[in-house]
């Protein structure tokens, strides 16, 4: 049995929040421009504001989280920040549960959180596959929780018999 998901945030509601956001200040630098209030430099600020906004959105829109669970463990890679799969076997997860939670308050927002002691990759999702290794706590979010809990039981099987 394989997990494989994959998280983005195109066409969710922050997308649409973001260019709600931007486009008023961008239209208000314009206009600010065309008035005269910007001073000769006004292209160059109308630029620099409309690049930096274009380069954020760009951004936001290629972040990716993919999940692949298997017989042998975890694997996971949140492009553009980490771009090679990162893997943890069986038996380096001490603990792994599925929760009923979207993460957005218990780890302070959408995105990738880091801690000294955690790393949480929260997307819009209403579930959290928590693991636990020797040197920290992960968070995942996962769309289907059922696949993931059977593929947790698997696991605790495989290591009981190993043990």
């Amino acid at each position: 049995m394989v997990v494989n998901e994959v998280h983005t945030f195109r066409g969710t509601w922050l997308m649409y929040a973001i260019l709600m956001l931007e486009m008023p200040t961008l239209i208000m630098m314009v206009i600010l421009w065309q008035t005269g209030h910007l001073g000769d430099e006004g292209p160059i600020a109308v630029a620099v504001v409309g690049s930096i906004m274009v380069l954020v959105f760009l951004l936001i829109m290629n972040i990716k989280l993919q999940v692949r669970l298997d017989r042998y463990g975890l694997a996971f890679r949140n492009p553009p920040f980490i771009n090679g799969w990162k893997k943890f076997s069986v038996e380096e997860i001490l603990e792994a549960k599925v929760k009923k939670t979207d993460g957005m308050f218990e780890y302070g927002g959408i995105g990738l959180r880091m801690g000294r002691k955690f790393r949480a990759y929260i997307f819009i999702a209403d579930y959290l596959l928590e693991i636990k290794t020797h040197k920290r706590k992960y968070a995942f979010s996962l769309k289907d929780p059922v696949l993931a809990e059977e593929l947790l039981a698997e696991w605790k099987e495989q290591t009981s018999i190993d043990s």
